[in-house]
């Protein structure tokens, strides 16, 4: 009897259905897993096979590379962005992971949070394994950034690493005691001098709390004299110009020939006083870079050793230009910034004599050979440091002097009779620890400063910080960002590697969490609406 098309259909759902239960069968007798168990998987892949690409997923690789992606962009985007868990969420949904993980904005939120966890724990983890180490010399950098509450910020200036970190309600010795206590091991740490803006509680921290000398910071003096005499000078250039534009276009419009040449007389007297303002400006420019080239422990053009004693001598010079300028502009904000300028003086001699003093005892600790001493403080130590000033600075007036005196100093190494009987090896070692003690010579802390334009992003979309972002986003800082050399700053301060903190937290985080699934009742295409007369 022939079959209907429903019977036949009906024939071959049954097969497929019977081959179905039997790959099932041998699925399960396979792997020791309960029937409804691989029914219920099978179901499971076939619901997230909705696109090419998710055979992937399925695989061993591809769910390895899943985490690592989710992971990344929490990491990258999330917490060292700032951007929030509903845009993360949309960035998932546009990828089309909404079957492969759970990335809702609550779920993302929470993995944040245990990333967060992770991060934490590695650096107590690395920070254990550095102790019991030899004593460390450190030069410390103090300052304060301000985001409603200050945050009171301690940094080892020559490696980058950032010792302290924390929101606090004032600013007082007490409360930087309480912080740096936290973290300063007198066995651990030899501080050698503290650099700061000489707030009297930072003063305080350095002599009685570290023990070492408290050093004026050039950068805020600099600024100090920019802010006065430098802003002054630029408003009346300015000002000027826009005087003779003015009279310029009064020449051109003015019908009446009798006013011409009051007018010309008027433009010929604005530009020269604009052809004298433009002269003072560029002594106030020279006598800057003289004062930033002086407070070097090295002459700039003979590259000479230059001790704490003869650095009053050096800044007499651009000091009595800038006294003469600050009679014209802003008489009273340049006077001040001058004033502290020379009471700073014997502090910045002191920048000098602290970094020489550490130097030749560390030198005499490397060797007592007396020709050796003599090649590295006159010849080696010249060359190092000119040539970390050029990578250093981004002035483009500072920055070809010091590549002078560089230039200069790498002569005379090469030319020198010492170093030509030294071994590849012996010259790699002392340029080794030249470029350590040399990167020891910390004259400013404004590396404070470029912290607080890192966390000024952060706190903007953030909308603040709390204890645990701030330690989080310190741990990344320490261990995870590097330099141009690929050196981390814990890494430049221990002198040992540490594990990739990114890797760590992949292996230390876990699965992903499952996508869930809703239910929802489902709507005919056309619901009925009752229509009731009022």
């Amino acid at each position: 009897m022939t079959l209907n098309i429903k019977e036949r259909c009906q024939k071959v759902f049954q097969c497929i259905h019977e081959k179905t239960q039997q790959s099932i069968r041998t699925i399960a007798s396979a792997t020791g897993i309960p029937k409804s168990s691989v029914g219920r998987h099978l179901q499971s892949i076939k619901r997230r096979s909705q696109y090419p690409e998710s055979y992937f997923w399925e695989t061993e690789a591809g769910r390895e590379w899943l985490s690592r992606l989710v992971f990344a962009v929490i990491y990258e985007f999330g917490i060292k962005g700032g951007i929030g868990s509903d845009s993360l969420s949309s960035f998932f949904h546009r990828l089309r992971l909404k079957e492969q993980f759970g990335y809702s904005a609550s779920a993302l939120r929470t993995l944040e949070v245990r990333l967060k966890e992770v991060i934490l724990t590695y650096e107590q983890v690395q920070m254990e394994s550095c102790q019991g180490s030899q004593q460390i010399g450190i030069c410390v950098g103090a300052d304060e950034t301000f985001y409603n509450l200050p945050i009171l910020v301690a940094i080892e200036l020559a490696s980058g690493f950032i010792f302290s970190e924390a929101v606090c309600e004032n600013r007082t010795y007490a409360t930087w005691w309480q912080q740096v206590s936290k973290w300063f091991n007198p066995q651990q740490w030899d501080c050698r001098s503290l650099v700061s803006d000489e707030a009297k509680a930072i003063v305080k921290l350095a002599l009685t709390g570290l023990g070492c000398p408290s050093l004026p910071d050039v950068f805020h003096l600099l600024y100090a004299l920019s802010k006065s005499m430098g802003a002054a000078i630029a408003r009346q250039r300015v000002q000027l110009q826009k005087q003779q534009h003015a009279l310029q276009q009064k020449l051109k419009t003015t019908s009446k020939t009798a006013e011409v040449p009051a007018v010309e007389a008027q433009i010929t007297a604005l530009q020269a006083q604009q052809q004298q303002l433009e002269t003072e400006h560029q002594d106030y420019q020279q006598s800057l870079h003289q004062l930033s080239q002086a407070i070097h422990p090295f002459h700039i053009e003979t590259c000479k050793p230059q001790l704490g004693l003869e650095l009053p001598a050096a800044l007499k010079a651009p000091l009595a230009t800038l006294e003469r300028l600050s009679q014209s502009h802003a008489p009273q904000k340049s006077q001040d910034a001058l004033e502290r300028w020379h009471k700073q003086i014997p502090a910045l001699s002191g920048t000098l004599h602290s970094w020489w003093q550490w130097t030749l005892q560390s030198l005499q600790a490397q060797t007592q050979d007396t020709d050796t001493q003599n090649w590295v403080l006159m010849v080696l130590l010249p060359w190092v440091y000119w040539h970390q000033q050029t990578q250093k600075t981004r002035q483009p007036q500072l920055k070809q002097d010091y590549l002078q005196a560089s230039q200069k100093a790498e002569a005379v190494v090469l030319a020198h009779p010492f170093t030509l009987s030294l071994s590849q090896s012996q010259q790699h070692t002392w340029v080794d620890w030249a470029i350590w003690i040399c990167a020891k010579f910390q004259r400013t802390s404004s590396a404070v400063e470029g912290r607080n334009g890192y966390l000024s992003r952060l706190h903007h979309a953030n909308r603040g910080f709390t204890e645990q972002s701030l330690q989080v986003l310190k741990t990344i800082h320490n261990f995870d960002l590097k330099r141009d050399d690929g050196t981390t700053a814990a890494q430049r301060l221990f002198d040992q590697q540490f594990p990739d903190l990114f890797e760590w937290v992949v292996q230390n985080m876990g699965d992903l969490p499952r996508s869930r699934r809703t239910f929802k009742p489902k709507l005919s295409r056309k619901p009925s609406i009752q229509i009731v007369p009022a």
